[in-house]
């Protein structure tokens, strides 16, 4: 299998395994195992309508189970927008995704990439992504709380941390 960012999500007995191929620079596939070693051809599961607002680097999907539906994290760009996380949702982990809605949930004057989902404790959905440091130099991981539907964040981002805030990160950058 060759796959770009790999993501992999058991459920009910199955191994999902989410990327883009080669082939599908602007898509996102889905393989299938339920042993992680023998999987199935892959199946596309999103491929953009025409009015869809990214055209390029179409990257990282991760997929989520939450609340009976299946959310598609992943990143996106076009070159009159910034690079942004957007979420789709099917009701099946191999079905086809659908935008929830226009744009990127994430900042629009942000680059952003890598959005994944965490629900605290009291079941609140939340997005925690990168805020690139080609546009803020020294780049952060930050989080907001998601609406219920997922369709847009409900807080301000907030910063968890930059990537200087660490000592191993100089060892990177001389």
């Amino acid at each position: 299998i060759d796959v770009r960012d790999p993501f992999i999500l058991p459920y009910n007995g199955m191994y999902y395994l989410y990327g883009k191929t080669r082939e599908s620079d602007l898509k996102f596939c889905v393989y299938k195992s339920i042993d992680l070693e023998n999987w199935s051809e892959p199946e596309v599961i999103f491929a953009p309508s025409e009015n869809f607002w990214a055209t390029k680097d179409f990257w990282a999907p991760e997929v989520h189970a939450h609340n009976g539906k299946f959310y598609l994290f992943a990143s996106f760009k076009c070159e009159d927008r910034m690079r942004g996380t957007q979420i789709l949702v099917s009701d099946k982990p191999d079905g086809m995704f659908q935008p929830i809605s226009n744009y990127a949930q994430t900042p629009e004057n942000w680059e952003c990439l890598d959005g994944t989902l965490y629900v605290d404790k009291k079941g609140n959905p939340y997005m925690v992504f990168c805020h690139e440091w080609t546009q803020i130099g020294n780049g952060t991981v930050c989080s907001a709380r998601l609406s219920e539907d997922f369709s847009k964040f409900e807080t301000e981002p907030q910063v968890l941390f930059a990537a200087a805030d660490y000592e191993f990160v100089s060892a990177y950058h001389g």
